[in-house]
């Protein structure tokens, strides 16, 4: 089952897609420009938030929306607070994003999951997808029996991962730095997922579930004039060639429905 939802969006917050226009023009897309909302890398304030929120509220159909660098990734809460149906979340991330938050109940990328299965209804499951092993046993009990984790060494079965979801709506959200480096290059640890592991899960989810929306986050951080550096270009590129194939894959599907055409 294809994407319910066929547009794309790419949020500016650190300036990650300006340097991939090979992604931005194969993809009609539209933008948000965040870069002058104070208040949001790696800590969200409740304003921003806010102001995040009431943005998305008047985009329609937002099927793939691409973050940033994983400092943004609760961003993917806000996506979530839209769907009207029960629904699970397949994460594909490094790191489990669990935790209360260490800076009070203040929303970060570290504490978005936890937000999100403590304040969204319709939430009913959180199936995570290659997690170190190490940041499990930080999980809070309660919080744990709310979710599954599947860490980078211990990958899923397709039959089991099928069973393991309730709900016939998933939202999938992706961190790049589940991959392994010879995918992407991120600004936290990686893990060892991939492309043809991931393609696998990706596929089976869109066969047998009705797929809300997809994030995708990850990158390595530009600062000014860092992208004439061979280096760095050598790794915008590599973030950027896997944010074409997630794309591709995903979108499939739904290009017949829409007016979407996706470069080779």
């Amino acid at each position: 089952m294809p994407l319910l939802h066929h547009r794309i969006t790419f949020l500016n917050f650190d300036r990650t897609y300006e340097h991939q226009k090979k992604l931005t023009q194969a993809l009609p897309h539209q933008q948000i420009d965040f870069t002058g909302l104070r208040g949001t890398s790696l800590y969200c304030s409740p304003q921003a938030f806010q102001s995040i929120c009431e943005k998305f509220s008047d985009l329609p159909d937002k099927g793939l929306t691409f973050i940033g660098s994983g400092n943004y990734h609760y961003v993917a809460l806000a996506l979530m607070r839209e769907i009207q149906e029960p629904f699970t979340l397949i994460l594909f991330d490094h790191h489990t994003d669990l935790n209360e938050g260490q800076i009070g109940s203040l929303l970060s990328c570290g504490s978005w999951v936890h937000h999100a299965i403590t304040g969204i209804p319709n939430l009913k499951k959180v199936i995570m997808i290659g997690p170190h092993p190490l940041t499990v046993r930080s999980v809070p009990d309660p919080i744990r029996r709310r979710t599954v984790i599947f860490p980078d060494e211990q990958l899923p079965s397709n039959q089991t991962l099928m069973s393991l979801i309730p709900t016939d709506h998933v939202q999938i959200s992706i961190d790049k730095d589940v991959f392994s480096p010879k995918y992407a290059k991120t600004n936290w640890s990686q893990g060892k997922l991939t492309f043809d592991k991931f393609h696998g899960i990706a596929q089976l989810l869109l066969t047998g579930k009705a797929i809300e929306s997809v994030d995708v986050c990850g990158g390595w951080p530009i600062l000014p004039h860092e992208h004439l550096n061979p280096k760095t270009r050598q790794w915008i590129d590599l973030n950027e060639e896997t944010n074409l194939k997630i794309a591709r894959l995903l979108l499939r599907k739904t290009n017949h429905h829409s007016n979407l055409m996706i470069g080779a």
